[in-house]
């Protein structure tokens, strides 16, 4: 599962990468949060099971639309609005800097308990990635404004994982996603509406958006939701820190980004190693067993 959610992932910023070149971010967001929730819906509701688990998942709609907002409607619009500003492969990174993000959520929010061991890894993982933007990425001139955008779509969507593991986890994701993305997808469509109205987009772009929410973003979330219920929402994004290097890869290759500089490979390589040290267990030897007498 973690190798499936990498390329999954990857595949998500590539494809959304090149439609926002020329669609409104909004109108992308919008578009494969609907796609990807019906077509989770039918999947769910194709058994009589899934039609309970689902009503049941309705049933909460507290939770759903906070939820809704967090991890899906506040995602997607904060770092498809970056990536214009700032570009794939740095969107990525500062997304990638979430194992951080969610060790500080876990410890001031929800009772979790980090060393110091973690706090150094978040030191050097966030100083890897301000020198990694000090550098341009692939942006040219960085924009505040999107850095701040993704930052805050990166802190959203670790407050998520937790909520959704402490009030949802007695739920099947394939009852629970479909919902969420429902509620998502009516908080998304007033703030793309004046984008779709104006300039809407073409067909091209349609047939984009849709491959986008059904084919790739439809088995990440299910992939994504099941480690964090299985290993927990910190392992889940550590799972993430691979993605950063495919991406920027899958720029090269497409030839929509030069290929990376012997600094970007660095700050990239001391980034994941801050984060490995905030979610890498260390191993610890097995204890002596005393001899009988």
């Amino acid at each position: 599962m973690p190798a499936v959610l990498v390329l999954l992932l990857s595949g998500t910023w590539l494809l959304s990468g090149a439609l926002v070149t020329g669609t409104d971010p909004l109108i992308v967001a919008v578009g494969r949060t609907a796609v990807c929730c019906l077509v989770l819906t039918a999947v769910a509701a194709s058994s009589a099971s899934g039609r309970a688990d689902l009503r049941r998942a309705a049933a909460r709609p507290g939770t759903v639309w906070l939820l809704g907002l967090l991890g899906f409607a506040g995602y997607a619009a904060g770092t498809l609005l970056a990536i214009p500003r700032v570009g794939t492969s740095l969107t990525n990174l500062v997304v990638a800097l979430m194992p951080c993000a969610s060790v500080a959520v876990g410890a001031l929010f929800f009772g979790e308990r980090s060393g110091p061991r973690k706090a150094l890894g978040a030191v050097i993982a966030c100083a890897a990635a301000a020198g990694y933007a000090a550098l341009g990425a692939d942006a040219g001139d960085l924009d505040a404004v999107g850095l701040l955008l993704v930052a805050a779509a990166t802190v959203a969507f670790a407050v998520y994982g937790f909520l959704y593991r402490d009030r949802l986890s007695g739920l099947p994701p394939l009852a629970v996603l479909p919902v969420l993305l429902a509620a998502a997808s009516c908080l998304l469509l007033p703030m793309a509406l004046p984008a779709l109205t104006a300039h809407p987009p073409t067909l091209a772009a349609t047939g984009g958006i849709v491959v986008l929410g059904a084919v790739v973003y439809a088995p990440a979330y299910l992939v994504q939701h099941r480690l964090i219920l299985l290993r927990g929402p910190v392992f889940t994004a550590a799972v993430q820190l691979a993605v950063p290097f495919t991406v920027r890869l899958g720029d090269w290759a497409l030839d929509s980004a030069s290929a990376p500089s012997l600094p970007e490979v660095l700050l990239l390589t001391v980034c994941c190693a801050g984060i490995a040290l905030v979610t890498v267990q260390p191993v610890r030897p097995p204890e002596p067993v005393a001899s009988e007498r």
